[in-house]
């Protein structure tokens, strides 16, 4: 993957907020409450999302797995414009 390209990926997921994350559930019609969007906020902002980094990747998709198996699906659609840069095993 291009690394600039990675990089402004990992800048936009980084910078994710609330009001961003129901603002993409409402563009992508994906139900989300307000504490759900928090959630997956709290997880992303544990330590800083490297798309390019596998391991990381897992490691992100358990604990959302393990918090709400239905929210790990919401967060991945909400990821989906994402996709071709994320590296989800």
């Amino acid at each position: 993957m291009n690394p600039f390209i990675q990089q402004l990926v990992n800048q936009k997921i980084n910078q994710l907020d609330v009001k961003e994350l129901m603002r993409l559930s409402k563009q992508y019609k994906i139900p989300l409450t307000v504490r759900q969007a928090k959630q997956i906020i709290a997880i992303l902002k544990k330590q800083p999302v490297d798309v390019g980094n596998t391991k990381h990747m897992i490691t992100l998709q358990n604990e959302l797995k393990s918090l709400d198996p239905s929210l790990y699906k919401k967060a991945e659609k909400l990821l989906e414009p994402y996709k071709d840069y994320i590296n989800w095993p």
